[in-house]
């Protein structure tokens, strides 16, 4: 095992960096679990910042109004500049703007058709619920104006109050919930796909360019050791170190994740992991066939593991990229090893029409790797050829 021995020796001299990657994975995936969803319980209204313009101050009904808004609205006194209204919304130190136009309260107790003025940033999603309450309260008083002839201004403000102010209790059944949530689970291992491609190409791709320096391979064709057990030693070596990283990044997934039950899908996560670990020390090894120093080695095991997630969707879901972007990711096992994660995650009890997928996706990421090893042993050959 003298081989083995000496590519364990040769690891060690790059067990700094490898250990820096390993850091960097734990501690993105300690800060991912804080932010892990938890199961939400309750319900909070958010305030809207908002800029009041009230040119009718004296009207009870409008004030009636504005206190009835401040439920929704924390309202800012930016005065009647409409330059600095207009500056306030577009540096976003408001999210909306109302205007209450003169006589509005007067000309809405006699039942004509008044409205108040409203701005917001575009596409905002936290103004829905202001124009919600602006038209929740005027509307119900139109109502009471129509239903109730010469009804007094104190007697429509407690109708549109009363009316206005009942709330309605929503709550969940724990009882009906019957599926689990992946997602910490699902992120996690979409972020190791990165650091095991890293480490891979770093471990393995330094312990292979040195054993394919030239002068090292003229003297073991020499050695009394076959070339056909001096590789098998490699590879075993290389599955070694695949699988302590497998095994690592496995009992992080058990130790921070919030339920620790080890169910199906869990299972799977784990079988695709190894999977792709496969695939990445077929990347590894071709990679290592092709570079010649291991200054080379370090700057590929920095930048290619990084295109790859980005471009195969293990930063950014890949339900937000483009087809063209999809479909050539679609050439690395990145894309598949990614792709099999979101399916499993969306397996739940009562729904196994996905498996069938995911075993897919597996066997794809299988034939990626047999591809990349048969093309290496054709480089190997060549390598050898050439230098003897």
């Amino acid at each position: 095992m003298q081989v083995f021995k000496l590519y364990i020796k040769l690891l060690k001299n790059s067990w700094v960096s490898i250990a820096i990657y390993a850091f960097i994975f734990t501690a993105l995936i300690i800060i991912l679990s804080r932010f892990q969803g938890n199961e939400i319980t309750d319900f909070k209204q958010s305030k809207v910042k908002t800029a009041l313009v009230n040119y009718d101050k004296d009207s009870p009904i409008v004030q009636d109004f504005i206190e009835y808004l401040k439920e929704f609205c924390d309202f800012k006194d930016l005065g009647r500049d409409e330059m600095k209204i207009t500056d306030a919304l577009f540096f976003r130190d408001v999210e909306y703007v109302l205007t209450i136009p003169y006589n509005f309260g007067e000309e809405y107790l006699m039942g004509k058709e008044v409205a108040v003025e409203k701005k917001s940033v575009p596409d905002s999603i936290y103004t829905t619920a202001v124009d919600a309450a602006v038209n929740n309260y005027l509307n119900t008083g139109r109502s009471y104006l129509k239903a109730v002839p010469g009804i007094t201004e104190e007697q429509l403000m407690s109708y549109i109050r009363e009316d206005v102010n009942v709330k309605t209790e929503v709550t969940i059944d724990k009882s009906t919930k019957d599926t689990k949530s992946y997602e910490f689970a699902n992120y996690y291992f979409n972020y190791a796909s990165y650091v095991l491609l890293s480490c891979c190409l770093l471990g393995i791709g330094m312990v292979m360019v040195t054993f394919h320096n030239i002068d090292i391979l003229r003297r073991n064709t020499v050695a009394p050791i076959s070339i056909k057990n001096m590789n098998a030693q490699l590879i075993v070596g290389n599955i070694i170190f695949v699988l302590a990283f497998d095994l690592l990044f496995i009992i992080l997934s058990v130790i921070l994740n919030n339920d620790k039950g080890i169910t199906e899908n869990v299972l799977l996560y784990w079988l695709n992991l190894i999977i792709f670990s496969i695939s990445a020390m077929a990347i590894s090894y071709l990679i290592a066939m092709l570079i010649k120093s291991r200054q080379a080695a370090q700057a590929i095991s920095s930048v290619l593991p990084l295109g790859l997630s980005f471009l195969s969707g293990a930063f950014v879901p890949q339900f937000l990229m483009g087809d063209f972007v999809l479909k050539l990711a679609s050439f690395t096992p990145v894309y598949w090893f990614i792709r099999g994660n979101d399916s499993i995650a969306k397996l739940n009890g009562s729904n196994h029409e996905n498996i069938n997928n995911i075993f897919i996706y597996m066997l794809i990421q299988i034939g990626f790797a047999a591809a990349l090893f048969a093309l290496s042993l054709v480089v190997s050959k060549k390598k050898s050829q050439r230098n003897n």
